[in-house]
Protein backbone atom coordinates (compact mmCIF):
# COMPACT_ATOMS: atom_id res chain seq x y z
CA UNK A 1 0.00 0.00 0.00
CA UNK A 2 1.33 3.46 -0.89
CA UNK A 3 0.50 6.85 0.63
CA UNK A 4 -2.26 7.69 -1.86
CA UNK A 5 -4.00 4.36 -1.37
CA UNK A 6 -3.75 4.64 2.41
CA UNK A 7 -5.19 8.15 2.42
CA UNK A 8 -8.03 7.12 0.13
CA UNK A 9 -8.87 4.26 2.49
CA UNK A 10 -8.80 6.54 5.54
CA UNK A 11 -10.99 9.12 3.81
CA UNK A 12 -13.58 6.49 2.90
CA UNK A 13 -13.62 4.92 6.33
CA UNK A 14 -14.75 8.01 8.30
CA UNK A 15 -14.62 6.11 11.58
CA UNK A 16 -15.87 8.08 14.59
CA UNK A 17 -14.49 7.25 18.06
CA UNK A 18 -17.16 7.63 20.77
CA UNK A 19 -16.47 10.24 23.42
CA UNK A 20 -16.00 9.23 27.04
CA UNK A 21 -14.97 5.64 26.39
CA UNK A 22 -12.86 3.82 28.97
CA UNK A 23 -9.26 3.30 27.92
CA UNK A 24 -6.03 1.63 28.98
CA UNK A 25 -2.39 2.50 28.36
CA UNK A 26 0.09 0.10 26.82
CA UNK A 27 3.02 -0.47 24.54
CA UNK A 28 2.30 -0.62 20.83
CA UNK A 29 1.05 -3.91 19.41
CA UNK A 30 0.70 -4.68 15.68
CA UNK A 31 -3.09 -4.66 16.01
CA UNK A 32 -2.86 -0.99 17.06
CA UNK A 33 -1.43 0.13 13.71
CA UNK A 34 -4.73 0.91 11.91
CA UNK A 35 -5.94 2.87 14.93
CA UNK A 36 -2.74 4.93 15.03
CA UNK A 37 -3.06 5.80 11.34
CA UNK A 38 -6.67 6.89 11.96
CA UNK A 39 -5.43 9.11 14.79
CA UNK A 40 -2.88 10.75 12.48
CA UNK A 41 -5.55 11.27 9.84
CA UNK A 42 -7.98 12.74 12.39
CA UNK A 43 -5.27 15.14 13.56
CA UNK A 44 -3.51 16.12 10.33
CA UNK A 45 -5.86 15.14 7.52
CA UNK A 46 -3.62 14.28 4.57
CA UNK A 47 -1.06 16.88 5.68
CA UNK A 48 1.51 14.87 7.66
CA UNK A 49 4.70 14.69 5.55
CA UNK A 50 5.88 11.17 6.53
CA UNK A 51 4.11 8.28 4.74
CA UNK A 52 4.74 5.70 7.49
CA UNK A 53 2.09 7.13 9.80
CA UNK A 54 -0.69 6.60 7.26
CA UNK A 55 0.26 3.04 6.28
CA UNK A 56 -0.46 0.43 9.00
CA UNK A 57 1.95 -2.18 7.62
CA UNK A 58 4.86 0.28 7.56
CA UNK A 59 4.05 1.54 11.05
CA UNK A 60 3.97 -2.00 12.45
CA UNK A 61 7.23 -2.89 10.69
CA UNK A 62 9.05 0.20 12.02
CA UNK A 63 7.96 -0.67 15.56
CA UNK A 64 9.07 -4.23 15.01
CA UNK A 65 12.57 -3.25 13.82
CA UNK A 66 13.17 -0.70 16.56
CA UNK A 67 13.12 2.48 14.48
CA UNK A 68 9.96 3.47 16.37
CA UNK A 69 9.02 2.67 19.96
CA UNK A 70 5.37 3.63 20.45
CA UNK A 71 3.06 3.71 23.45
CA UNK A 72 -0.68 4.23 23.09
CA UNK A 73 -3.96 4.79 24.89
CA UNK A 74 -6.60 2.44 23.51
CA UNK A 75 -10.30 2.05 24.24
CA UNK A 76 -11.85 -1.32 25.07
CA UNK A 77 -13.04 -1.49 21.45
CA UNK A 78 -9.47 -1.04 20.23
CA UNK A 79 -9.64 2.57 19.04
CA UNK A 80 -6.41 4.52 19.58
CA UNK A 81 -7.08 7.85 21.25
CA UNK A 82 -3.50 8.89 22.05
CA UNK A 83 0.03 8.08 20.85
CA UNK A 84 3.60 8.93 21.85
CA UNK A 85 6.95 7.53 20.71
CA UNK A 86 10.71 7.57 20.59
CA UNK A 87 11.82 7.14 16.99
CA UNK A 88 14.80 7.46 14.69
CA UNK A 89 14.46 10.37 12.30
CA UNK A 90 16.94 12.81 10.73
CA UNK A 91 20.10 12.33 12.88
CA UNK A 92 22.81 10.05 11.42
CA UNK A 93 23.50 8.93 15.01
CA UNK A 94 21.26 5.85 15.49
CA UNK A 95 21.43 6.24 19.28
CA UNK A 96 19.84 9.70 19.20
CA UNK A 97 16.07 9.23 19.21
CA UNK A 98 13.44 11.85 18.61
CA UNK A 99 10.69 12.15 21.21
CA UNK A 100 7.33 13.04 19.74
CA UNK A 101 4.46 11.94 17.51
CA UNK A 102 2.36 13.09 20.46
CA UNK A 103 -1.27 13.03 19.37
CA UNK A 104 -4.49 12.85 21.34
CA UNK A 105 -8.01 12.97 19.92
CA UNK A 106 -9.59 16.32 20.67
CA UNK A 107 -12.41 14.77 22.73
CA UNK A 108 -9.87 13.14 25.08
CA UNK A 109 -7.57 16.09 25.69
CA UNK A 110 -7.30 17.60 29.15
CA UNK A 111 -7.38 14.16 30.81
CA UNK A 112 -3.61 13.96 31.47
CA UNK A 113 -3.29 11.04 29.04
CA UNK A 114 -0.07 12.50 27.63
CA UNK A 115 1.47 12.72 31.12
CA UNK A 116 0.71 9.06 31.75
CA UNK A 117 2.10 8.05 28.36
CA UNK A 118 5.32 9.95 29.09
CA UNK A 119 5.81 7.86 32.23
CA UNK A 120 5.19 4.66 30.28
CA UNK A 121 7.51 5.73 27.45
CA UNK A 122 10.33 6.63 29.86
CA UNK A 123 10.00 3.23 31.52
CA UNK A 124 10.32 1.66 28.07
CA UNK A 125 13.34 3.86 27.25
CA UNK A 126 15.13 2.79 30.41
CA UNK A 127 14.45 -0.85 29.65
CA UNK A 128 15.82 -0.73 26.09
CA UNK A 129 18.66 1.73 26.79
CA UNK A 130 17.55 5.00 25.18
CA UNK A 131 19.53 7.65 27.07
CA UNK A 132 19.87 10.44 24.46
CA UNK A 133 16.89 12.10 22.85
CA UNK A 134 15.47 15.34 21.54
CA UNK A 135 12.16 16.86 20.57
CA UNK A 136 11.22 18.99 17.57
CA UNK A 137 8.19 20.83 18.87
CA UNK A 138 5.92 23.08 16.84
CA UNK A 139 5.88 26.67 18.07
CA UNK A 140 2.20 27.37 17.40
CA UNK A 141 1.45 26.30 20.99
CA UNK A 142 3.31 25.78 24.28
CA UNK A 143 1.98 22.40 25.42
CA UNK A 144 4.90 20.20 24.36
CA UNK A 145 7.42 22.82 25.49
CA UNK A 146 5.89 22.59 28.96
CA UNK A 147 6.41 18.82 28.94
CA UNK A 148 10.00 19.31 27.74
CA UNK A 149 10.71 21.58 30.68
CA UNK A 150 9.28 19.01 33.09
CA UNK A 151 11.56 16.37 31.48
CA UNK A 152 14.70 18.53 31.92
CA UNK A 153 15.22 19.04 28.20
CA UNK A 154 17.04 22.18 27.06
CA UNK A 155 16.46 24.22 23.90
CA UNK A 156 19.42 24.23 21.53
CA UNK A 157 18.17 25.03 18.00
CA UNK A 158 15.31 26.80 16.24
CA UNK A 159 13.79 26.19 12.80
CA UNK A 160 11.53 29.12 11.83
CA UNK A 161 8.89 28.45 9.15
CA UNK A 162 9.72 24.74 8.97
CA UNK A 163 6.25 23.24 8.44
CA UNK A 164 3.60 24.36 5.94
CA UNK A 165 0.26 25.62 7.22
CA UNK A 166 -1.47 22.74 5.42
CA UNK A 167 -0.09 20.34 8.04
CA UNK A 168 -2.31 22.03 10.63
CA UNK A 169 -5.46 22.55 8.54
CA UNK A 170 -7.41 19.76 10.24
CA UNK A 171 -6.61 21.25 13.66
CA UNK A 172 -7.06 24.83 12.40
CA UNK A 173 -4.09 25.79 14.58
CA UNK A 174 -1.95 27.82 12.17
CA UNK A 175 -2.46 30.61 9.65
CA UNK A 176 0.99 30.35 8.05
CA UNK A 177 4.11 28.21 8.16
CA UNK A 178 5.00 26.94 11.63
CA UNK A 179 8.45 27.03 13.21
CA UNK A 180 9.89 24.32 15.44
CA UNK A 181 12.12 24.35 18.50
CA UNK A 182 14.65 21.59 19.16
CA UNK A 183 15.32 20.63 22.79
CA UNK A 184 17.73 17.92 23.91
CA UNK A 185 18.51 15.67 26.86
CA UNK A 186 21.75 13.70 27.03
CA UNK A 187 21.89 11.36 30.02
CA UNK A 188 25.00 9.45 28.92
CA UNK A 189 27.94 11.16 27.23
CA UNK A 190 31.66 10.77 26.59
CA UNK A 191 34.39 13.32 25.99
CA UNK A 192 34.53 14.58 22.41
CA UNK A 193 36.20 17.34 20.44
CA UNK A 194 33.94 20.17 19.34
CA UNK A 195 35.41 22.39 16.63
CA UNK A 196 34.17 25.93 17.19
CA UNK A 197 33.50 28.06 14.08
CA UNK A 198 34.96 31.50 14.86
CA UNK A 199 31.76 33.35 13.92
CA UNK A 200 29.66 31.48 16.50
CA UNK A 201 31.93 31.08 19.53
CA UNK A 202 29.70 33.21 21.78
CA UNK A 203 26.49 31.57 20.59
CA UNK A 204 27.82 28.04 21.08
CA UNK A 205 29.20 28.89 24.51
CA UNK A 206 25.72 30.00 25.53
CA UNK A 207 23.99 26.95 24.05
CA UNK A 208 26.43 24.46 25.61
CA UNK A 209 25.66 25.73 29.09
CA UNK A 210 23.54 23.22 31.00
CA UNK A 211 23.52 20.49 28.33
CA UNK A 212 25.59 17.99 30.37
CA UNK A 213 28.16 17.54 27.58
CA UNK A 214 31.86 16.74 28.11
CA UNK A 215 33.62 18.69 25.36
CA UNK A 216 37.13 19.74 24.41
CA UNK A 217 36.61 23.02 22.57
CA UNK A 218 39.08 23.56 19.73
CA UNK A 219 39.23 26.11 16.93
CA UNK A 220 37.98 24.77 13.61
CA UNK A 221 39.92 25.06 10.37
CA UNK A 222 38.64 27.74 8.01
CA UNK A 223 40.26 26.06 5.01
CA UNK A 224 38.50 23.60 2.73
CA UNK A 225 40.58 20.78 1.30
CA UNK A 226 39.92 18.32 -1.49
CA UNK A 227 38.96 18.84 -5.11
CA UNK A 228 35.34 17.70 -5.05
CA UNK A 229 32.59 18.31 -2.51
CA UNK A 230 29.98 15.71 -1.62
CA UNK A 231 26.52 16.82 -0.42
CA UNK A 232 23.76 14.48 0.74
CA UNK A 233 20.33 16.02 0.16
CA UNK A 234 17.08 14.75 1.67
CA UNK A 235 14.01 16.41 0.18
CA UNK A 236 10.68 16.85 1.94
CA UNK A 237 8.67 17.97 -1.08
CA UNK A 238 5.39 18.40 0.75
CA UNK A 239 7.01 20.70 3.33
CA UNK A 240 9.21 22.46 0.78
CA UNK A 241 12.27 21.72 2.91
CA UNK A 242 15.66 20.24 1.93
CA UNK A 243 17.94 18.88 4.65
CA UNK A 244 21.58 18.59 3.63
CA UNK A 245 24.84 17.17 4.99
CA UNK A 246 28.27 17.93 3.54
CA UNK A 247 30.14 14.65 3.86
CA UNK A 248 33.24 15.94 2.11
CA UNK A 249 34.29 19.56 1.47
CA UNK A 250 36.13 20.60 -1.68
CA UNK A 251 37.19 23.44 -3.91
CA UNK A 252 33.93 23.24 -5.86
CA UNK A 253 31.69 23.52 -2.76
CA UNK A 254 30.70 27.12 -3.45
CA UNK A 255 29.58 26.22 -6.97
CA UNK A 256 27.72 23.14 -5.73
CA UNK A 257 25.86 25.20 -3.12
CA UNK A 258 24.81 27.77 -5.70
CA UNK A 259 23.59 25.05 -8.08
CA UNK A 260 21.60 23.36 -5.32
CA UNK A 261 19.97 26.61 -4.28
CA UNK A 262 19.08 27.48 -7.88
CA UNK A 263 17.50 24.06 -8.35
CA UNK A 264 15.47 24.16 -5.12
CA UNK A 265 14.28 27.72 -5.64
CA UNK A 266 13.13 26.69 -9.10
CA UNK A 267 11.02 24.00 -7.43
CA UNK A 268 9.53 26.55 -5.00
CA UNK A 269 11.20 25.23 -1.85
CA UNK A 270 10.79 27.36 1.27
CA UNK A 271 13.88 26.37 3.26
CA UNK A 272 17.31 24.76 2.89
CA UNK A 273 19.00 23.41 6.00
CA UNK A 274 22.60 22.28 6.41
CA UNK A 275 23.64 20.04 9.29
CA UNK A 276 27.37 20.64 9.80
CA UNK A 277 29.47 18.06 11.67
CA UNK A 278 31.46 19.95 14.33
CA UNK A 279 33.55 16.84 14.90
CA UNK A 280 35.31 17.66 11.62
CA UNK A 281 38.23 20.10 11.66
CA UNK A 282 37.04 21.58 8.36
CA UNK A 283 33.61 22.49 9.72
CA UNK A 284 34.66 26.12 10.23
CA UNK A 285 35.39 26.56 6.54
CA UNK A 286 32.01 25.10 5.64
CA UNK A 287 30.21 27.41 8.09
CA UNK A 288 32.00 30.51 6.76
CA UNK A 289 31.14 29.58 3.19
CA UNK A 290 27.49 29.05 4.11
CA UNK A 291 27.44 32.42 5.88
CA UNK A 292 28.89 34.06 2.77
CA UNK A 293 26.07 32.54 0.70
CA UNK A 294 23.34 33.94 2.95
CA UNK A 295 22.81 31.13 5.45
CA UNK A 296 22.18 31.91 9.10
CA UNK A 297 22.44 30.10 12.41
CA UNK A 298 19.83 27.60 13.54
CA UNK A 299 21.63 26.35 16.64
CA UNK A 300 23.54 23.49 18.23
CA UNK A 301 22.66 19.82 17.66
CA UNK A 302 24.17 17.73 20.47
CA UNK A 303 25.48 14.27 19.41
CA UNK A 304 23.67 14.59 16.06
CA UNK A 305 26.48 12.75 14.28
CA UNK A 306 27.66 11.19 17.56
CA UNK A 307 29.82 14.31 17.38
CA UNK A 308 27.81 17.51 17.73
CA UNK A 309 26.27 19.36 14.80
CA UNK A 310 25.55 22.95 13.87
CA UNK A 311 22.33 23.86 12.06
CA UNK A 312 22.61 26.48 9.30
CA UNK A 313 19.56 27.50 7.28
CA UNK A 314 18.37 29.72 4.47
CA UNK A 315 14.77 30.82 4.05
CA UNK A 316 13.04 31.75 0.81
CA UNK A 317 9.90 32.71 2.74
CA UNK A 318 9.29 35.02 5.70
CA UNK A 319 10.60 33.24 8.85
CA UNK A 320 7.68 34.82 10.76
CA UNK A 321 9.66 35.24 13.98
CA UNK A 322 6.81 37.13 15.64
CA UNK A 323 4.48 34.13 15.28
CA UNK A 324 6.74 31.81 17.31
CA UNK A 325 5.45 30.92 20.78
CA UNK A 326 8.41 30.29 23.09
CA UNK A 327 8.03 29.28 26.72
CA UNK A 328 11.37 29.80 28.49
CA UNK A 329 13.95 32.57 28.85
CA UNK A 330 16.57 30.30 27.27
CA UNK A 331 14.27 29.64 24.31
CA UNK A 332 13.59 33.35 23.84
CA UNK A 333 17.34 34.08 23.96
CA UNK A 334 17.82 31.45 21.26
CA UNK A 335 15.09 33.09 19.19
CA UNK A 336 16.80 36.48 19.41
CA UNK A 337 20.15 34.88 18.53
CA UNK A 338 18.71 33.25 15.39
CA UNK A 339 16.82 36.40 14.41
CA UNK A 340 19.95 38.56 14.70
CA UNK A 341 21.93 36.23 12.49
CA UNK A 342 19.09 36.08 9.95
CA UNK A 343 19.14 39.88 9.82
CA UNK A 344 22.93 39.74 9.32
CA UNK A 345 22.46 37.26 6.46
CA UNK A 346 20.05 39.66 4.72
CA UNK A 347 22.59 42.46 4.82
Amino acid sequence: MNRSEALELLAREQRVVPEGAEYTLGRFEPADAPGVTRLFYATYGDGYPIDTYYIPEKLAEENRNGNIHSVVARTVSGDIISHLAFYRSSPPNPHLYEYGLALTLRAYRGKKIHSHLIKLLMELAKEIGIDTFYVETACNHLTIQQFCTSMNMLEAALEPALMPARTYEAEQSADGRVGCLLAFRVDKDCRRKLHIPASYRNELTFLLNGLNLDRELVDSDANLTGSKADIEVTRFEFAGVARCIITSPGADLSTRLAELERELRGEDYALIQFFVDLGKAWSGGVVELLRAQGYCLGGLLPVWFEDDGLLMQKHFVDPEFDSLKILTDRGRSLLEMVKRDWERSKR
